[in-house]
């Protein structure tokens, strides 16, 4: 096992100091991989899709994979399975991937005492939720991943969420939640931009304050998608292209941190169109050739 989660971070990118690029896994993805050979670095492929449909497997045939996840409740207080958890490992291992993200944030609640759930089962929420920005919840995140990571021979970096009202309980912002946690333990960060900048807006803070107070020397992979606003409030959207202003807050994390991998979420529609994607994988690589 590796005894600290940042040590093992750090030889990865002493071996390799190239920024990759990557797809998130979706449809379509794949088919645009083979018909655009080395345009791309790596897939990053949910453990979920991988659990659900085992016979995408055999893509790593082709392409390195990066294993996501979205099952931890890594900011709950309900964890999840030994199965789960184990199983987790095993994908791990199989797709030799170099780390596992996974998001700060919960999946699973206390069960609802209700007539029908006299067993007290946990509530599924089946979509990550941000956790309450608050001391208690920070606690929570530290003791669950001192759990979590003795399990992996491979490092765990966790993800930023995205907030989209205001969390009941909370007694700090966004950036100081992220800030509390990654000064206590020694993890990688997975600093997703429009997860970042979808809290600014919904919050009210400028962005590029806000980024100069994270912990950008922690980096390790950076994730961009887009930006849908409804009815005042922007969302999460992997259907549309990034605007520009994540790009712009690319720029201003590659002055200060050298990411081991970019990856571009578009992967909620197959009919995403190519020529963007192509755009915004050359336009990444304008920007890391920089460095």
């Amino acid at each position: 096992m590796f005894g600290s989660n940042l040590d093992a971070v750090k030889s990865l990118n002493s071996r390799s100091r190239e920024t990759k690029i990557g797809l998130a896994y979706g449809l379509g993805v794949p088919e645009f991989i083979c018909t655009n050979p080395g345009l791309v670095d790596y897939l990053e492929i949910p453990f979920e899709q991988l659990r659900h449909a085992p016979h995408l497997r055999s893509i790593q045939e082709s392409i390195p994979l990066l294993l996501h996840c979205a099952s931890m409740s890594v900011a709950g207080s309900v964890p999840p399975s030994d199965e789960t958890l184990e199983e987790i490992r095993e994908e791990a291992e199989r797709t030799r991937t170099p780390w596992i993200g996974e998001h700060l944030a919960f999946i699973a609640a206390d069960a609802l005492e209700t007539a029908s759930n006299t067993l007290g089962t946990p509530t599924a929420l089946t979509y990550t939720v941000c956790p309450q920005l608050s001391e208690d919840a920070v606690e929570r995140v530290l003791e669950n991943v001192a759990k979590l990571r003795s399990r992996y021979d491979v490092p765990l970096i966790l993800e930023n969420s995205p907030q989209y009202f205001s969390i009941p309980g909370s007694t700090m912002s966004m950036v100081d939640f992220i800030a509390a946690v990654f000064s206590r333990c020694d993890l990688g960060l997975l600093l997703d931009l429009t997860h970042f900048l979808i809290t600014s807006l919904n919050t009210g803070t400028d962005a590029f304050e806000q980024l100069a107070q994270l912990p950008l020397e922690r980096v390790v992979e950076i994730h961009i998608s887009g930006v849908n606003v409804q009815s005042g409030v922007a969302w999460d959207d992997h259907s549309i292209p990034a605007p520009s202003l994540v790009f712009k807050l690319l720029e201003h994390v590659l002055d200060r941190a050298r990411p081991l991998a970019l990856t571009l979420e578009y992967n909620w529609s197959p009919y995403f169109p190519e020529t963007i994607l192509r755009e915004h994988i050359q336009r990444l690589r304008h920007l890391i050739g920089r460095l």
